[in-house]
């Protein structure tokens, strides 16, 4: 029986399995707005000692696709700009990564369009956007998740914020959706 037909009980038949969802990057929520990650903690020290303001010039994270039940497939999207730098943090569910476009830094590695990494859930990492900045696709089997940062210094987060102030007006000329 396909998917919506009746059975001999009169029941509506449903079968998620052979149903195909489309998604459009144009309808997409910002991260925020769809609420699939709790937003991160910060000391109160960093953003009180410095600005971090300038930070989120240098992100665009959109939720392209978010299946059903807290185990459903997710996409999510993620354009950083040149330089820009991803403070070191863990989420609460495993991620597959893939670089679209541009390159990222992580330590001595860098990685480029059509590379990638997986990484387990709450294990720590960080990485660097490249100097014209880096796509990236995020896959999970979860619909929802946490972001723990550990960068919780003024002295760890200086470095952040002064590649946001340097790049700041290169990333608002390039940014999606402004």
């Amino acid at each position: 029986m396909s998917a919506g037909q009746q059975d001999h009980s009169g029941q509506q038949e449903t079968q998620p399995d052979r149903k195909m969802v489309f998604f459009s990057s144009a309808d997409a929520p910002t991260i925020e707005e769809d609420g699939m990650m709790s937003p991160p903690k910060i000391d109160k020290a960093v953003y009180t000692q410095l600005d971090i303001s300038p930070v989120a010039d240098g992100q665009h994270v959109t939720v392209l696709f978010k299946g059903e039940g807290p185990n459903g497939f997710s996409l999510v999207y993620s354009w950083f700009g040149a330089g820009f730098r991803l403070p070191r943090h863990s989420h609460s569910a495993d991620c597959l990564y893939y670089v679209l476009s541009g390159e990222i830094r992580m330590g001595s590695r860098t990685l480029r369009r059509g590379d990638g990494f997986f990484i387990r859930a709450d294990a720590p990492y960080g990485y660097t956007a490249g100097p014209d900045g880096a796509e990236v696709l995020e896959f999970r089997a979860a619909t929802s998740f946490d972001m723990k940062i550990f960068d919780q210094t003024p002295e760890r987060w200086r470095p952040i914020v002064e590649a946001a102030v340097a790049n700041r007006e290169r990333w608002l000329a390039t940014r999606p959706g402004s």
